[in-house]
């Protein structure tokens, strides 16, 4: 088989929205981006860097569901997911091309940015190449939660990962690595541009330190190594913790929360589809579970005239679903690896300070718990109800699934028929498209 390159197809897709970087010469030669600016221009592309990451990580969650009706109008492909099928994604290649158009334009800059010496500007320089290797890592987490099992320490290195990208040549050929293999390279990207990148950009739509901080802390997680995932949660809250009072937002808006707000890290957002954005009814116990002076019962949510619910508080401030990193994110991380360390005071304080800025002024009484386990449970519990929507469930319920306390089956309902997801199903992770198969030859997930 050739070695052929999935990016040769989204290449063209990709050069197509960077017309700036085509010159239109007698030759039709095609013209690289060759300076810093070019290089930065090419990374503020939010069209392509910003938006291009599966919504597969949220349409396999719980915190929705679809009637029969509407899941029978959607796509083979969306209707195959929404039920856990094999043959998901069997005529969409694009939840595992679109990652991948992240990765290829990382690694044009990567590779034209050794060209340039660093002397010319170099805190420009080193914060495109911080940027660059962000853009690449946070590509590759998502892929990781969608086509590849769950982090396991005693077999990370036996099974199969993702495709690790890190350079731009068509012509060598696609092999995956092992798990292992890709987080360990997700997890040294990510730290070699901590130093590198600015505290804070101009743009929240740049990756900034926090934001590196932010995306190592939410990948030890996804790896229940909870010492790290602590580490730079915290080292992310030490450089913003600033939270959003929902007593300030207009709570009947269509869409109540401003896109970058105070909590934004870093903006991007899910491919969008109607599954999910529009014709998804929000699972009826979970929006029970909201106090009546909890603001987020109204905030996030729309009632409809059959008296089921939709979403609606997003952090991109429309009907598209945030993806990317927010304070709120990293102060249930924190306060959850408090807990499992036993400190259940500092899980609490976390907890705490989230949630008086989520309920009616002066209606709040602080969490208190009986224990570290109690403790722990309230906390994934308002995990849950805080972050849902952002494509965070489907990792969480693939990490606790290991979890005999925490484990769950998921069920949907269709044409009377049950369609279960049980912990330990090898359907957590979602097949590679056809498409890609057949053209790279790498070896399909179980």
């Amino acid at each position: 088989m050739k070695p052929l390159y999935i990016f040769l197809l989204i290449a063209i897709a990709a050069f197509n929205s960077c017309k700036k970087y085509l010159d239109e010469k007698p030759d039709k030669s095609l013209v690289v981006p060759s300076t810093l600016k070019d290089l930065q221009a090419m990374l503020d592309n939010n069209s392509i860097l910003n938006i291009n990451y599966s919504y597969a990580a949220e349409i396999g969650s719980d915190d929705y569901y679809l009637p029969t009706a509407d899941w029978q109008a959607r796509t083979p492909s969306e209707r195959n997911a929404h039920i856990w099928s094999p043959e998901s994604f069997n005529d969409n290649s694009s939840t595992w091309s679109s990652p991948y158009t992240v990765v290829y334009n990382s690694n044009v800059v990567l590779s034209e940015l050794l060209k340039i010496e660093p002397s010319v500007d170099e805190q420009s320089h080193n914060n495109i190449k911080g940027q660059a290797l962000f853009f690449r890592s946070f590509a590759f987490y998502n892929l990781l939660q969608v086509f590849a099992k769950p982090y396991s320490p005693d077999s990370a290195h036996l099974q199969w990962g993702i495709a690790l990208r890190l350079d731009p040549d068509f012509n060598k050929p696609t092999t995956r690595a092992t798990v292992k293999e890709s987080y360990d390279q997700l997890i040294a990207d990510t730290k070699i541009a901590i130093p590198l990148l600015s505290n804070q950009q101009l743009y929240r739509t740049r990756p900034s330190k926090i934001a590196a901080y932010a995306l190592l802390a939410r990948t030890y997680l996804a790896m229940r190594d909870y010492d790290n995932a602590f580490k730079y949660a915290d080292s992310s809250l030490q450089l913003n913790n600033s939270l959003l009072d929902y007593n300030s937002l207009n709570a009947a808006a269509t869409n109540p929360i401003p896109v970058f707000n105070t909590e934004c890290i870093f903006h991007s957002v899910y491919t969008v589809t109607n599954t999910i954005n529009i014709l998804s009814k929000v699972d009826s116990v979970l929006y029970r579970s909201y106090s009546s002076n909890d603001l987020r019962k109204i905030v996030f949510f729309k009632t409809n005239t059959d008296n089921t619910y939709t979403f609606k508080g997003s952090y991109d401030g429309t009907v598209r679903f945030f993806g990317g990193l927010a304070v709120d994110e990293m102060y249930l991380i924190r306060a959850e690896c408090f807990a499992r360390a036993g400190n259940t005071s500092s899980a609490l304080n976390d907890l705490n300070a989230l949630l008086i800025k989520r309920w009616k002024a002066g209606t709040f009484i602080p969490y208190t718990a009986i224990g570290a386990v109690d403790a722990l449970t309230k906390i994934l519990l308002e995990r849950r109800k805080e972050l849902l929507m952002r494509g965070i469930r489907w990792s969480d319920l693939r990490r606790l699934n290991k979890e005999p306390l925490f484990a769950k089956t998921l069920t949907r309902f269709l044409e009377n028929q049950e369609y279960p997801l049980y912990p330990t199903s090898p359907r957590y992770v979602y097949p590679i498209p056809v498409q890609i198969i057949q053209m790279t030859g790498i070896p399909q997930n179980d």
